[in-house]
């Protein structure tokens, strides 16, 4: 058996991703190797190994994102994973010792910067990755592959879905609720409409793109529960268009954000909070750096809830592997999710051209190693 793989290396943000050759990982107790099988190129991954987007990473550093493998090896304290088995891998490492700080691997030094300088800095971008146990969920591949069909390649949208399921788990969104979805139209934006539909809720998804909220409107057309609204920049206007799209006028129960650092100085947010019903909830997942204008009195006023959310638990990725094996939870073309072309580790910079200029719900691209 081969005891080396290849692997893309960043040794720094003005050099390209190195192609390497590098040494198997062990599995060290409390870890899992994993033979990759599939893992997004995120679109805004260049821009973070250029620099251009300022997270804290370490060098030499393999970079990575959400995967799926098999299970190469496993530590000695694992009791049920076995060699073999189909995975899904999670990239979000709490500290054992501190939950609530927390690592992206191979891609955001966050609050324990010392667990990316030393035992969990690479991430999946290799022929075979070393995890944490505990991010390491088993797919039941009898169900998801033969009964339900999906493909690797649908398998690896999941990540799409994972977060805002953080964001939804976190402020309780129940069927029934309505919940305003902006900016709709990325990748996590319009994984927050799917999840927010699987779990019942009613969703009005805004953005500026026309086209693709016409597109996502007939792909969940038969749901009933899918209403858009094209964003105006009128504070007022979209207040008021919103409210009265919410419970007969009312307001809408929850809002998610995931505006990008670009949106720092949009209305939207403004607006989806006015739209909100007394006691109403909202969750910001996105990306902006710096502040951003919130109305106090509305706040104060209407007694709401704003909460912020990095990533999910590791209660709600089970769950929602639960969600996509009981066929609530649709993956691939069902739901609009197109894969536009596949890549190997040597053609790694053609991926991150095509996944910068193809950012946006219903496309993704994927690494295959």
């Amino acid at each position: 058996m081969a005891n080396t793989h290849k692997a893309l290396v960043l040794h720094s943000t003005s050099s390209p991703l190195s192609l390497e050759t590098w040494p198997i990982p062990a599995a060290t107790p409390g870890s899992v190797i994993v033979k990759v099988l599939g893992t997004t190129i995120l679109p805004y991954l260049k821009d973070i190994l250029n620099g251009t987007l300022q997270y804290t990473i370490t060098f030499p550093m393999i970079p990575g994102s959400n995967c799926v493998a098999r299970v190469h090896s496993v530590g000695a304290d694992s009791i049920s994973l076995k060699e073999g088995q189909l995975v899904l891998c999670d990239i979000t490492v709490r500290a054992r010792d501190d939950p609530n700080k927390a690592i992206l691997m191979g891609l955001h030094g966050g609050a324990a910067m010392k667990l990316m300088e030393g035992e969990w800095r690479h991430g999946s971008y290799a022929e075979f990755a070393k995890f944490p146990l505990e991010n390491v969920f088993p797919l039941n591949e009898e169900v998801v592959c033969r009964k339900l069909e999906y493909t690797i390649k649908d398998l690896c949208s999941i990540p799409g879905y994972l977060v805002p399921y953080g964001g939804f788990s976190e402020i309780n969104l129940l069927p029934g609720d309505t919940v305003i979805v902006a900016p709709a139209t990325g990748r996590f934006g319009g994984g927050a409409v799917t999840m927010a539909l699987t779990m019942g809720a009613t969703v009005i998804a805004c953005g500026r793109n026309e086209s693709t909220l016409s597109t996502m409107s007939s792909v969940f057309e038969e749901t009933g529960r899918l209403k858009t609204h094209i964003l105006t920049g009128d504070v007022e206007k979209d207040t008021a268009n919103l409210t009265k799209l919410a419970n007969n006028g009312q307001g809408a129960d929850a809002y998610i954000d995931f505006s990008p650092a670009s949106a720092a100085k949009s209305t939207h947010i403004q607006s989806c909070m006015a739209a909100l019903r007394p006691k109403g909830k909202a969750v910001f997942m996105g990306g902006i750096y710096g502040k951003v204008e919130i109305d106090y009195n509305l706040v104060m006023m209407k007694s709401l809830r704003i909460q912020g959310r990095f990533m999910y638990e590791r209660d709600m990725v089970v769950q929602a592997i639960k969600l996509i094996e009981n066929g609530n939870l649709k993956l691939g073309e069902k739901v609009g999710s197109k894969t536009l072309k596949m890549f190997g580790l040597e053609d790694i910079e053609e991926g991150l051209l095509m996944a910068g200029k193809e950012a946006g719900w219903g496309k993704q691209v994927v690494l295959m190693p």
